[in-house]
C-alpha cells in the first residue's frame, strides 16, 4: 500500500470514528430535558388510559362472543368506563395543577398520587351517581 493510501484510510478511520463517538460527547439541544414530574404524569396517565381502553375492547369483545353474560358485562364495562373518565378528569386536571411539586419524585410516589386521583374521581362520580338515582 501506498502512502497515500495509508493517508486516505487513516482519514477515513478518523472520521468513521467521529461520526460514531459524536453523539456520546454531545451535549445541549440534541440530548432532551429530564422528563419534569409533570410529564411523566401525563405519559403514565396515558398508558393507563390506554389500558382502560383495551379492557372496554376486550370487554366489547368477549360479549360479543358470548364469553360474559350482560350482567357482568354491564358491571365491569361500568366500572371501566368510570376509570376512563377518572383518567381524562385528571389529565384535564394536569394542566391546571400539578399532583405533585417535587422534580425528584420516585415512580412509586407518582403511582400512588395518580392512583388516588383515580379513586377520587370514581369516588364522587359514586356519590354523585347514588344521589341522582335516591
Amino acid at each position: 500500500m501506498s502512502i497515500a493510501g495509508l493517508i486516505v484510510s487513516f482519514i477515513i478511520v478518523i472520521a468513521f470514528l467521529a461520526w460514531v463517538l459524536a453523539p456520546l460527547f454531545m451535549r445541549g439541544g440534541d440530548q432532551p430535558a429530564m422528563t419534569s414530574t409533570i410529564e411523566r404524569h401525563r405519559d403514565r396517565l396515558t398508558v393507563y388510559y390506554g389500558r382502560v381502553l383495551r379492557n372496554l375492547h376486550d370487554l366489547d369483545e368477549d360479549f360479543a362472543t358470548h364469553k360474559l353474560n350482560e350482567d357482568e358485562y354491564t358491571v365491569e364495562r361500568e366500572q371501566w368506563v368510570q376509570r376512563g373518565v377518572a383518567v381524562l378528569k385528571a389529565l384535564d386536571e394536569l394542566d391546571g395543577q400539578h399532583l405533585l411539586t417535587d422534580e425528584h419524585a420516585d415512580d412509586a410516589t407518582i403511582d400512588s398520587a395518580i392512583d388516588s386521583a383515580i379513586e377520587s374521581a370514581i369516588q364522587d362520580y359514586r356519590t354523585q351517581t347514588e344521589s341522582t338515582l335516591s
